[in-house]
């Protein structure tokens, strides 16, 4: 069975791994990001400009770092998705952490991203 457009929307937001411009394709003007204490750059960002400019370059502190999804589920406008991240840091350690993410969307583009991890595995590697 082929993904809503919901899901599939989700599933390039996970697939664009850093790119700005797929991010961009993927996420609303207005949309509002709701990142768990913790995490990198934790805190609420209103605004496509602020979750890129204030809360993205958190990958600067990774060589790699992936969202892999391992579960969606859907209601409406609603996805949930269970899954891992997955990094090196620039310090060369490697890091796993699963996360919990609630996304709404509206005509297609994600509007709200709320968001729970483990941070503390990404904390540890993040360590000097």
């Amino acid at each position: 069975m082929p993904d809503s457009p919901q899901v599939a929307a989700v599933r390039r937001y996970y697939g664009a791994k850093g790119d700005l411009d797929v991010i961009r394709s993927v996420v609303a003007e207005d949309a509002r990001w709701d990142v768990a204490d913790g995490f990198p750059r934790g805190g609420v960002y209103d605004g496509l400009d602020r979750i890129v400019g204030d809360f993205f370059p958190f990958l600067a502190d990774f060589r790699e770092f992936e969202c892999v999804g391992d579960a969606y589920y859907e209601d409406g406008d609603h996805v949930i998705v269970l899954g891992r991240y997955l990094g090196v840091t620039t310090a060369g350690k490697p890091v796993t952490s699963r996360f919990a993410h609630f996304f709404t969307l509206r005509d297609g583009r994600i509007t709200q991203l709320r968001q729970t991890s483990d941070t503390l595995p990404i904390a540890r590697a993040l360590e000097d």
